[in-house]
């Protein structure tokens, strides 16, 4: 009879414990999803915040950060968007950045140093913008597998939602990038097509969202390319420009540095660039992405005879 006793004594603590043990899990994830749904309400502070070099410290941590929270909820929409969105943002906007300034130093190996870096946070990027994909419809690994009409097919038929702009750009977005970061790499160059396809769907869904971003990126993407169609890229340039009233500086940084160099249009290259220096607080909503756009410029404009 004790030892019945015992033993249900013994279940009920054992049960007790699983109990204590599910709670802490569920808590766990109850904290990390309410703390992604604070980064998301909270985005919007930082990029209207006016310290680009604070901003630039400030990356590395929070990228570290939403990184921690993946890990108790690997399949939350709102981190995976942050998380994508911050490893493009701190590549692109800083470490690039710094890559530019030593090639024009002539400090090549410390380039390449940093440019494998930034190839490395693209392709993390590129893994999270393809699970979030993958969370809303599975087949988007065997679109991507299929010739790019395939692709282009697909896409129109399994996104059709205005919200679907956002997935679908920094997806392409992080693709591209890697891209442009890994030029030698000629199986990665190859898969360009099937990056701005995502972008073109991304704008045909909402040509406006992040401030006409995909028109800006295929701007790039397209004069990137080896047999690029100028005039093509200069349209999608200039439908940027026009939909965000030249508020959003990064497109004229870009127009600048890839198709005006390109075009070998020094006038056009310094119009654009002292544009972009004048500019006082164009888009208060985009002010870290301007702060950004105006150091760029900077670069540029000072290594404008090594360009041209």
């Amino acid at each position: 009879m004790y030892q019945v006793l015992l033993s249900r004594h013994l279940r009920s603590a054992l049960g007790a414990v699983c109990i204590l043990a599910l709670g802490a899990c569920d808590t766990a994830k109850f904290t990390a999803d309410s703390t992604a749904g604070l980064f998301t309400r909270a985005a919007p502070a930082f990029e209207s915040y006016w310290d680009y070099d604070l901003a630039g410290e400030a990356m590395p941590a929070s990228i570290v950060q939403f990184e921690g929270i993946l890990r108790v909820v690997p399949d939350n929409d709102a981190i995976l968007s942050q998380l994508t969105q911050a490893h493009v943002a701190y590549a692109y906007g800083w470490i690039e950045a710094d890559v530019e300034a030593l090639e024009f130093e002539g400090e090549y190996d410390e380039a390449d140093a940093q440019r494998k870096r930034t190839r490395t946070m693209y392709l993390r990027a590129l893994d999270l913008a393809r699970h979030r994909l993958r969370l809303q419809n599975a087949d988007v690994d065997a679109a991507v597998r299929g010739t790019v009409e395939q692709l282009e097919e697909w896409l129109q038929l399994a996104f059709v939602e205005k919200g679907d702009a956002e997935m679908l750009l920094w997806h392409g977005y992080a693709w591209g990038s890697y891209i442009n970061a890994a030029k030698d790499d000629m199986e990665a160059v190859a898969d360009l097509a099937y990056a701005k396809a995502f972008v073109a769907r991304s704008i045909e869904l909402d040509p406006d969202y992040y401030n006409a971003a995909g028109y800006t990126f295929m701007g790039v993407a397209t004069a990137s390319e080896m047999a690029g169609d100028m005039e093509v890229a200069k349209v999608y340039f200039e439908k940027a420009l026009a939909r965000t009233e030249r508020r959003a500086l990064m497109t004229q940084v870009n127009m600048a540095r890839h198709y005006a160099v390109k075009q070998g249009d020094r006038e056009l290259f310094d119009a654009l660039l002292t544009e972009v220096m004048d500019a006082h607080d164009p888009l208060p909503e985009a002010r870290l992405a301007n702060r950004m756009a105006r150091e760029r410029a900077a670069l540029y404009i000072e290594n404008a005879d090594q360009l041209f």
